[in-house]
Parts: structure tokens; sequence; C-alpha cells
């Protein structure tokens, strides 16, 4: 079986009284690094690739932000009526997918286009739902938690999404699962229990805002490794090391991206090497091979592509498949400065 990582496991412990509760911050998610790839006994293909599926996909999506409660008083929380759109937005940043987004008029659901052009998203012309590929929808609900401590008070935020993926022309639920997303905040007490730090409601719609930005994570993550991005291998140099693959940055394809080259036979695909690669501004990636496969139905053809790798592709149908999708570079870095929750909580 493939070997995954877990990464930006992030525990935190806060003290409280003589307890230590561990808080998970930073989200779970599933990454794929070449060191655990070349521990893989056979070269695998990733679960649910699909050739018919090697080209940018049409994602619907449509995000609910329930009202939210702080658990102990009950107050309602100061949620930015604008969250949902912003989480639709920027699931324009994932390149595996064209995104719309869902609006419903008199009973009739149509898309809208979202174009994250020069880190600008916008809204293009409306699409008719026949034309999309994949339907996400989420349903994110919000809590917050109180940890007193001597002189100040823990704040726990919480966004909790039931997300589903389903085929938007068969209605077939591909799979459906929750993701979580937490912060929190450190608010100094005076004696009497009042608050002097200056915190107010648009630090509050900050918090749950990087909260959902976690789930948000989580979800894409899951999303991406379910539809892996690949393309067909259009050049091989003659050593055959080194490959150029007809995807690249705008289908999804990152920096390091860890692909599996393999030839498909018959209806039958035979993985036949691990390679990395970096995405060129000509919209191709470069791939350089570091492990070549050993299986009885690899050997040959890994010689005779090894032996003339020029040619190779004028008479084989060979492809690159990722492993998971790299998660936005601007999602990673949203989280460092004045706003890291780890600071704040010091």
């Amino acid at each position: 079986m493939r070997r995954a990582t877990i990464v930006g496991l992030g525990l935190l412990i806060l003290a409280a009284g003589c307890s230590t509760p561990e808080l998970q911050l930073d989200p779970k998610l599933r990454t794929y690094s070449r060191e655990e790839l070349e521990e893989m006994d056979e070269i695998e293909m990733p679960s649910n690739y699909s050739v018919d599926n090697f080209r940018k996909l049409q994602l619907g999506v449509a995000f609910e932000v329930l009202p939210g409660v702080d658990k102990k008083t009950g107050e309602a929380l100061a949620i930015d009526p604008n969250l949902s759109t912003r989480l639709q937005t920027e699931m324009a940043k994932l390149k595996r997918f064209t995104v719309f987004s869902a609006h419903n008029r008199s009973g009739v659901t149509f898309f809208e286009a979202l174009s994250d052009v020069d880190d600008q998203v916008k809204l293009q012309a409306p699409t008719d739902v026949k034309a999309i590929d994949l339907i996400l929808s989420g349903k994110l609900t919000v809590s917050k938690e109180r940890v007193d401590r001597y002189n100040d008070t823990i704040l726990i935020y919480e966004v909790e999404c039931d997300f589903s993926c389903e085929e938007a022309k068969t209605r077939e639920v591909k799979f459906a699962e929750k993701a979580r997303g937490r912060t929190a905040r450190k608010v100094v007490l005076s004696f009497s229990g009042r608050k002097m730090a200056g915190y107010d409601d648009k630090d509050e719609q900050q918090a749950i805002t990087h909260a959902a930005m976690k789930a948000l994570a989580v979800m894409a993550n899951k999303l991406g490794n379910a539809y892996p991005v690949g393309g067909r291998v259009t050049g091989i140099s003659a050593s055959g090391e080194r490959m150029t693959a007809q995807v690249g940055y705008e289908e999804g394809f990152g920096k390091n991206q860890q692909c599996v080259i393999f030839v498909s036979d018959e209806g039958v695909d035979i993985p036949l090497a691990l390679a990395e690669a970096v995405p060129k501004n000509d919209g191709t990636s470069s791939l350089v091979v570091y492990r070549w496969a050993n299986s009885a139905d690899a050997k040959p053809m890994v010689k005779a592509l090894r032996k003339n790798g020029r040619v190779f592709p004028k008479n084989n149908k060979v492809y690159a498949v990722g492993y998971g999708l790299p998660v936005p570079p601007e999602w990673e870095n949203a989280y460092e400065g004045s706003m890291d929750e780890q600071l704040r909580l010091q």
C-alpha cells in the first residue's frame, strides 16, 4: 500500500489548572514525499485515477455557514457575513479545477465561474449545470469554547464542516466526510474578570475565518487526493531519465509534484517509474525519474524506454499522474505574523 505523511500536527499544550488538554490547531493533511514513495515495495498507481479525468475538471461549490454560539454563554458569535463567499472564492486557487459558485433563482440552480487571476477572484458568465463534472457541498458549524486560567482565558474557535462530493450528471456521492479547523486566542483578564486586552467582534470574525480556512484545507486535500491530476507524456530524453508532460501549473501540478509514469497497454496500465515534476512557464512540466519499476510486466517496457526514450512515446501511450494535490501556497502562509495563534497564546 502507498504510504502517507501526516503533516502539520502542531500539538499545542494549554495549561488549565492541573489539566493539560491537547489542542490540535493545524489541519491534518495527507501528502506524499519522495522519500516515502521510494520505500514502496512495488510502484503503485494512486487510487481513483482516471485517464478520462486528465483535464481540468469543472467543480461546482455550495457552502452554507450556520449561526454559531459560545458553548458557555450561549451568545451568538461574530461571523463574517461574507464567509461562505470567501471560502468559495478560495477554492478557485485549486488549479486542478475550474470552480463555479452555486446560485438558486426561482428554484433553478445555475453556476457562475470563479476565476483566479493575479490573485484577484472575479465572477464570469453563468453556466448550465450540465457542464459541471462535480459538485462539492459543505455545511459549516461554528462554536467557541473557553478555557479559564489564573489570569487569562483561552478562546477556542472550531469550525466543523460536513461536506460531500458528488458527480453532477449521475448525482452519485463520491465521498461524504467531516473536516475541522481550529484557532485559539488568549484574552487577558483583570482581577475582577473583565477583559483588559482589546478583543472585539472584528478579532472574533478573523479567528473564525482562519478556522474555516483550515477546515477548507482538509476538504481540498481530500478532494485533490480523490481526483489525481495527470496528463500525457509527449517527450522523453534518449536515456529516459527526463520527460515532458503536457500538464502544468494551471492543471494542478505543483512544485516538486510526485508522479508515477505509466504506459497504457491495451487497456492495462503498467507503472514504469517514479518521477518528480516541476511545472514550466509554457504550460508543461519537466519530469525527472528517480526510480524505475521492477515488475515482470514493467521490465521489458522500461528496457525499451531506456534504450531509446525519444522513440518510446511515439509508439506507446505514456502518462504521468500525481500523488495528491498540493495546497495553494497562499493557504500555507495564511497564519504568519501577528495572527499566528501559537504566538498569541505564549
